[in-house]
């Protein structure tokens, strides 16, 4: 059965990925860029009730203070593109981990490009990996996975983003 909603032809835009040539979306949606530039269709709340507790504050991973999960997600939709969640609470001004507290068994990260610290889940186990999955992270090395990227940004205490999938040496 077809469906009765309307779709929009997006075009693609330099910012998603190559692999991306068009993407049917509902005109109700959003197209949303996460941080590996993949592309998702999603609906976007326009209006988000306001907090009553001090632990729906959180520090986005763009430095800024959003009110709940409600106006994170908001402000990804207008963007365009993924805002993460640098830690629970409001934002502060950090010199380095020590000045942040994780919760939820997550490690602070620190990020030297933003002076900001980012807290992330560090217990990941690696599934073995093919030659396919290599990625070029933001340390310009090689890691065999996105997951082992995780995993020695997690031991040298640092973030790590990828920069493209595979080595470093191809682009």
């Amino acid at each position: 059965m077809a469906s009765s909603m309307s779709l929009l032809v997006l075009k693609r835009a330099s910012s998603l990925n190559a692999a991306t040539k068009s993407l049917l979306i509902p005109t109700s949606s959003t197209c949303v860029v996460d941080q590996t530039n993949n592309a998702y269709c999603v609906t976007c709340n326009r209006i988000c009730p306001e907090p009553t507790l001090p632990e729906q504050y959180l520090c986005g991973n763009d430095g800024i203070i959003y009110s709940s999960a409600c106006h994170l997600r908001r402000a990804t939709c207008l963007l365009g593109r993924s805002i993460g969640v640098a830690y629970e609470g409001k934002c502060i001004k950090a010199k380095s981990c020590e000045d942040i507290q994780c919760h939820s068994g997550k490690t602070c990260l620190w990020d030297a490009r933003m002076s900001r610290g980012r807290c992330s889940l560090c217990d990941e186990v690696c599934p073995e990996s093919r030659s396919d999955d290599a990625v070029c992270a933001s340390d310009n090395t090689t890691y065999p996975s996105e997951c082992a990227m995780k995993q020695a940004a997690c031991s040298l205490g640092v973030l790590l983003e990828v920069k493209h999938s595979g080595s470093c040496n191809c682009k």
